[in-house]
């Protein structure tokens, strides 16, 4: 069987020891593959990069240990936004990274995070998400353009913010483009990487935070920010598991098939078994840092949601220009996650 052609970087050689956290060596194993993630390693609590070791071991089980692998966590071998040039170009075979952070070169991918109040439920998100794959297969044809292919979508925590006071007048560290337009009256958006959060709070340039539970755990911010309210403006997926498409279609039938089963199953084992498990610890550990929890009252959240503009309508204008079918994504959308059993707070994505 024809082994995966792996490259390697000589500039790399000052940090392997220090950035190569992965699975142990396997013996006589047919496929060696490097892959990065943007996440810290899996042994870092409430990392997703759990989701890459889950695939990689998942991996090996379906194959009898034909696997070995070599991983670069933390970014350590290019920013977030690289990371998709570094599977596409094969410096790495896969990566673990956010499409999102390139949305001209991914359009549609970030569908999640351009509707306000959306499903927070991990297993919920998880089969919407595959039922949208399926419908619109413009999604795979944008990964290969870019020389990758989607192999996991595992779901991140649930959205939600963490204040010290009340919105009005208030900076709120966030990223993406939409975030911002989402904040209550009175607020504004300060649009950074996760990794600079924690000097921003420290320096009072912010003194709210828009993250996922684990973000605010594995950044630490909670040794900063002593409320977290609970708001659940969504969930979504930020660590998409990609391969270069060349490393991918060089595998045999049953290999290929074994790559993306254990892609499933890793999304399947985070929602079901990780986050959650996450998320019952969270309190205990944050109490400990003096942390104190409240939740945003659910009326409060319908007239938010009421006095925000439509931008998932925007978003679908923007993407119809360029070739894709925006209001149908952004309707299908709400219509896969309302017949899986939750509701929403309003319309999005109304024609004009």
């Amino acid at each position: 069987m024809k082994s995966i052609r792996r490259r390697t970087l000589s500039a790399l050689a000052a940090v392997v020891l220090a950035a190569t956290v992965g699975a142990p060596a396997v013996l006589g194993a047919e496929y060696k593959l490097r892959c990065a993630s943007i996440y810290p390693a899996p042994d870092v609590p409430m990392s997703m990069g759990k989701a890459l070791q889950i695939w990689q071991e998942e991996l090996n089980r379906l194959t009898g240990g034909k696997f070995a692998f070599e991983n670069f966590y933390g970014a350590t071998i290019g920013k977030g936004p690289e990371h998709i040039d570094l599977v596409g170009n094969r410096t790495v075979d896969v990566a673990q990274t956010f499409p999102w952070y390139t949305p001209g070169r991914f359009p549609i991918h970030g569908i999640t995070y351009v509707l306000p109040f959306g499903p927070s439920d991990p297993m919920l998100i998880v089969k919407a998400n595959r039922q949208l794959r399926e419908k619109f297969p413009q999604m795979v044809e944008d990964e290969k353009k870019n020389k990758v292919l989607l192999i996991s979508d595992p779901p991140g925590g649930v959205y939600d913010f963490r204040t010290i006071e009340d919105f009005k007048g208030e900076k709120v560290s966030l990223v993406g483009r939409y975030f911002g337009r989402w904040l209550p009256p009175g607020a504004t958006a300060v649009v950074r990487p996760m990794h600079d959060r924690y000097e921003l709070l420290q320096n009072g340039v912010v003194n709210i935070d828009l993250h996922p539970f684990t973000h605010f755990h594995f950044t630490k911010v909670y040794e900063l920010v002593k409320h977290y309210v609970s708001v659940g403006l969504m969930a979504g997926f930020h660590s998409q598991i990609l391969i270069n498409l060349e490393a991918f279609q060089q595998m045999p039938p049953e290999i290929r098939k074994a790559v993306l089963e254990a892609g499933r199953i890793a999304e399947d084992k985070m929602a079901l078994e990780v986050l959650p498990a996450w998320f019952k610890n969270c309190p205990a550990e944050f109490e400990k840092a003096g942390v104190q929890f409240s939740k945003f009252p659910e009326a409060e959240i319908k007239k938010w949601a009421d006095s925000l503009e439509d931008v998932p309508s925007e978003w679908a204008a923007e993407v119809e220009a360029k070739g894709y079918p925006g209001f149908a994504i952004v309707e299908f959308w709400q219509k896969a996650t309302s017949d899986l059993g939750f509701r929403w707070a309003r319309k999005w994505g109304v024609k004009k």
